[in-house]
């Protein structure tokens, strides 16, 4: 072995053994460096750390390795060679969250490319001791921050929940969570209804089981009145490699009065041993349509033991901020192009769109921007010109009420209007005009002289 191929070996063995947490990315985002300082902390052996890819995305699955990756992940900015500190909340393998800052230095070679980035963790005694970091720094930061108090405190790392009536959501689902009796969610459309219900399922003891979504609206009634037979007599034409847990039922104010009463009959016989769960969704409260007799009482109180207004986007607004930067970060999962966050001004201007269609919308918004922007955050120029029309639109305010005016004076305007508009057509040849007009040559000389028109 040669003398210098000796001394890396030696130095490579000195700071595994640190007990300073260390570790290494390449330029592809690969972690090829874990040191026992990183192990003792995170508790997270190395060589299942060794070899995976980290994506700019906040992941909070104790018990998955991409979690921890995801969280030492360097900002984009960094594989630009920019030198970054920056505060973090890591979860180690037990489900303990830590917060800490990262230095992160960009190793450069002799073209100035970033080749490699090396990390240090400095675990923090107290939270305001973080350092100040960036907006988007900080925003990828809080984003982490309250997935992992959402997760110790409901289980419900995915959902995004500063907002109070969010926060009473989460407490309604921690109350169901454990049960299989109906839960019925009602809410504006892209408000995240079947997203709650994927995540009130996946967290239950019923996860292993299959999550059934069908759309009520967009089925035809006979094939919908077929699937959900088969699916309550659990009859299936092929054999399924895992059993219902939940039929979701979205739009469940279109559903007809005989596929209620199929329901009703399986979920009330006395005799019969249902344990698929039955989760539903509408656009808006079911006490209207028991009031008009669209759906039947016992149907309604069946689907309504446990109902969950979802609120939508404009009423949450300390979430937008956050739940742009959860969709940005999605968009980051394995891509080879990475973007930290949002630039000055974008942010404010989602705060003052309406969002007419909810959380889908905002997701579409942030797709097409990150689609299109070629930059490290998203700029203005990036966002799509739906909304920018839309904001300009809003700030333009309401359009002004048309004006009643009196008939008389609104018909002599329009035929003065019409006789000049000819006139004009035809060069003053009033003969021109009166054809024009479908009218005689005489009858326009008397129109012309009530409306007081002269070409002198």
């Amino acid at each position: 072995m040669k003398r210098g191929s000796g001394r890396r070996t030696r130095l490579e063995t000195r700071l595994s053994s640190l007990d300073t947490p260390l570790f290494l990315i390449d330029a592809a985002r690969t972690v090829l460096f874990f040191n026992q300082g990183c192990e003792k902390l995170l508790e997270w052996p190395a060589d299942e750390i060794l070899g995976q890819t980290c994506d700019y995305a906040v992941h909070t699955d104790a018990d998955e390795c991409e979690s921890i990756c995801n969280l030492l992940c360097p900002p984009p900015e960094v594989f630009k060679g920019n030198h970054s500190e920056v505060p973090r909340y890591l979860l180690t393998h037990s489900g303990k969250t830590l917060p800490c800052v990262i230095r992160y230095t960009p190793l450069l070679d002799e073209h100035r490319q970033t080749k490699l980035v090396w990390g240090i963790i400095d675990p923090i005694e107290a939270t305001h001791n973080l350092p100040v970091a960036s907006p988007p720094q900080q925003l990828h930061a809080e984003l982490a921050a309250l997935r992992l108090s959402l997760r110790n405190r409901f289980r419900f790392s995915t959902i995004i929940a500063q907002n109070d009536e969010m926060q009473r959501v989460l407490r309604q689902l921690e109350l169901v969570i454990n049960s299989t009796q109906p839960v019925h969610f009602w809410g504006e459309p892209g408000t995240g209804k079947e997203h709650l219900a994927r995540v009130l399922h996946f967290e239950s003891e019923q996860r292993r089981k299959i999550f059934i979504p069908l759309d009520c609206d967009s089925l035809p009634p006979r094939e919908l009145k077929q699937t959900v037979s088969k699916i309550l007599k659990k009859e299936f034409d092929e054999p399924m490699p895992l059993e219902p847990g939940v039929l979701f039922l979205s739009h469940i104010e279109s559903l007809s009065r005989d596929i209620q009463e199929i329901i009703l009959s399986k979920y009330q016989s006395a005799t019969s041993k249902n344990n698929i769960r039955l989760i539903t969704a509408s656009s808006f409260s079911l006490t209207d349509l028991l009031e008009q007799e669209s759906i039947l009482p016992e149907f309604f109180y069946l689907i309504t033991t446990m109902q969950i207004k979802v609120p939508p986007l404009r009423e949450r607004r300390e979430d937008l901020e956050l739940l742009a930067q959860h969709f940005l970060e999605n968009e980051n999962r394995y891509q080879d192009k990475q973007i930290s966050g949002f630039a000055p001004g974008v942010l404010s201007l989602f705060q003052d769109y309406f969002w007419p269609t909810n959380l889908d919308e905002l997701e579409k918004i942030i797709q097409a921007a990150f689609q299109t922007t070629s930059e490290l955050m998203i700029t203005q120029e990036s966002l799509p010109l739906r909304l920018r029309t839309g904001i300009d639109a809003r700030l333009l305010g309401p359009a002004l009420p048309a004006t009643v005016k009196p008939l008389e004076e609104t018909l002599y305007q329009i035929e003065k209007e019409q006789i000049l508009l000819a006139l004009e057509r035809s060069k003053n040849n009033r003969t021109e005009a009166a054809k024009l007009l479908g009218l005689t040559r005489a009858k326009l000389y008397r129109r012309m002289e009530l409306l007081k028109i002269s070409l002198d």
